[in-house]
């Protein structure tokens, strides 16, 4: 008896022990108020380098490649990652650029005829319903992103790059245009797009500084900066005064074909007649 008591311990000790091997507890239904704030590490996501070819909707994903900020993606729709942006000017949708390969760039890819990335120019606002994508063979230095104030996409720089439809590739480009809209730099050694190279140049808010020169004067009006010829320097022209004693600030000009007006002190004016030579 004691021998058939050892035995069955012994057989239930062994199916005790595979069915422990084989039972896995799901987190999801099994556990209450998981609390995983005391571990040495914990990593929720899945990572690598690039972005996985498939991917379910709700599944979210960090690109090692990716520059800082600028790492975690989500799964919106079937095998179709977004960048799920993380600092300040990066919570800007419009021509966002990440670095899709060694060699592309892509740049707006959330531009669609839907939700158009538009850029203002004054009054002028210019709308892209797609993005682009530039791709490198060759160079070391940095690209500049930028839409021109002809309402182009622009990548310029001393590299060799091609841009797809929807983007003009410029070389020779060494700084941002005076009248374009900065969107982004990114660095690249010996024909590849470093991996940590981006840097966001985009701003939500941000103000043009406008001072004078000589001969212009500025005002602030509503809001508004005014500018206007500075008339102690530069002398206006106005029409022609009927006689010598008109109404005119000194330095005032006129001429009617036949002679050259100028005012030479307060509503005084002399003339000279006009020859050809």
């Amino acid at each position: 008896m004691r021998t058939c008591r050892i035995l069955l311990l012994a057989a239930f000790g062994s199916a005790g022990a595979l069915f422990g091997q084989l039972t896995q507890i799901d987190l999801r239904s099994q556990a209450r108020d998981v609390d995983f704030s005391g571990a040495n590490s914990t990593k929720p996501l899945q990572s690598g380098t690039g972005l996985p070819a498939t991917c379910a909707i709700g599944a979210m994903y960090y690109r090692l490649d990716a520059p800082a900020g600028m790492n975690v993606y989500g799964c919106t729709a079937t095998n179709s990652w977004s960048l799920e942006q993380s600092s300040m000017a990066s919570q800007l949708g419009d021509f966002a650029v990440t670095r899709t390969s060694t060699t592309t760039l892509s740049i707006g890819a959330n531009c669609s005829t839907t939700t158009p990335c538009q850029v203002r120019f004054g009054a002028l606002v210019y709308s892209f319903g797609s993005g682009a994508t530039a791709t490198i063979s060759a160079g070391s230095g940095s690209a500049l992103v930028y839409v021109s104030s002809a309402g182009v996409l622009t990548v310029g720089s001393n590299l060799t790059v091609g841009c797809s439809s929807g983007c003009t590739a410029l070389s020779g480009v060494t700084a941002f245009p005076a009248d374009a809209i900065p969107v982004f730099t990114w660095s690249a050694t010996t024909g590849t797009w470093d991996a940590s190279g981006g840097a966001d140049q985009r701003a939500f808010l941000s103000s043009k500084s406008v001072t004078a020169g000589t001969g212009i004067t500025t005002a602030e009006i509503s809001g508004k900066t005014q500018l206007s010829v500075d008339t102690t320097v530069i002398g206006l022209r106005v029409a022609a005064p009927a006689t010598s004693s008109s109404v005119c600030t000194a330095g005032s000009w006129a001429t009617d074909g036949s002679f050259f007006y100028l005012c030479t002190a307060t509503n005084v004016w002399a003339r000279t007649l006009l020859s050809t030579f």
